[in-house]
């Protein structure tokens, strides 16, 4: 009877330790799944490209401030890291953040409204 109780719990840790390493396994893999998903999505997120040619520039801190005129007749101001950019250049950029009433301490300027940029690309006007 001694030898029957013992196995039977025996029996039962071995059962209640396995489904203690099933559960862990199952929750380890939930979690990878959930950064998978969170990884992906950030990957995803695709910005589009703005575009036009530059009316003005101004160079400020590690900033260059560029006026761009779209094709829509519109303009804007974009801030972009330090750049060679000219007045006349066809610009391409895409948009990290807008920002309202922005002052450049370099420049001492206020803008009204701000995007800042990366990824620029541009054409040297002819």
């Amino acid at each position: 009877m001694k030898l029957i109780s013992k196995i039977l719990l025996l029996s039962l840790t071995v059962f209640s330790l396995e489904a203690q390493n099933i559960e862990l396994k199952s929750a380890d893999t939930a979690r990878e799944s959930q950064l998978n998903k969170q990884d992906m999505s950030e990957e995803q997120v695709v910005k589009p490209f703005y575009q036009g040619k530059v009316l003005s520039v101004e160079h400020g801190g590690a900033y260059t401030y560029l006026e761009v005129k779209e094709s829509t007749q519109l303009s804007f101001w974009v801030a972009v890291t330090r750049s060679d950019v000219k007045i006349g250049d066809y610009v391409r950029f895409q948009k990290e953040l807008v920002t309202n009433g922005f002052k450049s301490k370099a420049l001492n300027k206020t803008f009204d409204e701000l995007m800042f940029a990366s990824n620029l690309q541009h054409k040297v006007s002819q």
